[in-house]
């Protein structure tokens, strides 16, 4: 005994896939598509709410915050990059260095010049710091 199974065309198989009407799509997107109104409505909302949102947001023009460096630059004209390094650098580094709210001291000495670059440690805040920087003038 032979069993024949009969297949169908595409054409068989598309038209039973596909619904037939709007009727039979389902899920969110059916339902905006055919409640235009309830659709162009929930836009509206989402707009106005995004526009609100958007005017309420807080600004500064010039937001508040603290600078914990300070660039010390002295001059010895004449002078080569060694000396200005044993004569002037080194010191001032040194004198800097005991300064207990010192984070990181970097310097770079040149013909004539040396720049030291002092940075504060992250705990200080904007108040603390006029008195650090008048501690560390005085030194």
């Amino acid at each position: 005994m032979k069993y024949y199974r009969r297949r169908r065309s595409n054409e068989q198989e598309q038209q039973k896939s596909l619904p037939q009407s709007d009727d039979e799509i389902t899920g969110v997107a059916a339902y905006f598509i055919r409640n235009r109104v309830i659709s162009w409505m929930v836009s509206l909302i989402f707009l106005i709410g995004g526009v609100s949102a958007f005017f309420g947001l807080g600004r500064l023009e010039d937001p508040a915050f603290t600078i914990k460096d300070a660039m010390v630059v002295t001059s010895y004209p004449g002078a080569t990059p060694q000396q200005v390094e044993e004569e002037v650098t080194y010191p001032i580094e040194k004198a800097i260095q005991q300064l207990t709210y010192v984070d990181e001291i970097n310097s770079i000495s040149s013909r004539g010049l040396s720049q030291i670059t002092v940075t504060m440690k992250n705990n200080y805040g904007p108040d603390d710091l006029p008195q650090i920087w008048m501690s560390c003038v005085e030194k």
